[in-house]
């Protein structure tokens, strides 16, 4: 049977969270649907190719493999939910400018920084995201993850994937053509996006079957609250972002 691209992600991320070698995949499957409240068959058949995964299976699925809804979404192909998106595209500011503020912060400014996000109400989009012409490749799934956060691989965004995640010394222009196939993803890549993202690098190199893990990684010590503070801030306006931005030069000069 053709293994649809879900359904191969879905194979290789049971199989890496195995306990144990003798434990089979399907068994890791049927405690999955059972935990996900869904059909066992209608899971079997997304994942060999048999069937295409509805957004209720996916948005179920979701919570019980521990990755956000919005997100299970993009990795199975799905256009996400408009209540679900992110704001992306804003301009002139997307959600890279607010990390690369947060990190120039100590944990006090940046607390207040995450502070002033969370209070910002979420202005739901009034029209789906356009979509983008780029083929399901593990190098396209990372970027669209970004735009999932309002991230473009835009001025800053090789600086923050080596900020964060020890990613390759290279240009913004790279990491575009990442989602295009024109540069070949590598364990490197891949690791540092896992840490942006705010996911263990062991599931993103399943879910892209791009690996292994790069272990001894230079990690921002605050990784997981700078994606934190990416996710809370996704949904931020444009006009938003620019208040933001401002405000976080205010609290950096205090």
């Amino acid at each position: 049977m053709g293994y649809s691209p879900f359904g191969v992600r879905l194979w290789r991320l049971l199989s890496h969270r195995r306990r144990t070698f003798a434990t089979s995949i399907e068994h890791m499957r049927a405690n999955l649907a059972r935990k996900a409240g869904v059909s066992s068959a209608e899971l079997a058949a997304v994942m060999t190719g048999g069937a295409s995964p509805s957004p209720d299976l996916v948005g179920k699925l979701a919570p019980a493999l521990d990755i956000r809804t919005a997100d299970l979404f993009v990795i199975a192909g799905l256009p996400v939910p408009d209540e679900l998106a992110s704001a992306w595209p804003t301009s002139p500011r997307d959600v890279g400018s607010i990390l690369r503020a947060a990190l120039s912060m100590n944990a006090k400014q940046r607390s207040q920084l995450e502070a002033l996000v969370r209070s910002l109400p979420v202005q739901p989009r009034t029209e789906s995201a356009p979509a983008d012409d780029l083929l399901d490749t593990p190098g396209a799934l990372l970027v669209r993850l970004l735009r999932n956060r309002n991230i473009r691989p835009r001025p800053y965004i090789a600086w923050l994937l080596n900020a964060v995640g020890d990613g390759p010394y290279v240009s913004d222009s790279t990491i575009a053509q990442l989602g295009t196939g024109r540069v070949v993803i590598t364990p490197q890549y891949v690791t540092a996006f896992a840490y942006l993202l705010g996911y263990r690098p062991g599931d993103v190199v399943a879910l892209t079957g791009v690996g292994p893990v790069v272990e001894g990684a230079r990690v921002h010590p605050e990784h997981a609250e700078i994606a934190a503070l990416a996710w809370r801030a996704r949904q931020l306006s444009s006009d938003q972002l620019s208040y933001v931005i401002a405000e976080a030069q205010t609290i950096r000069s205090a």
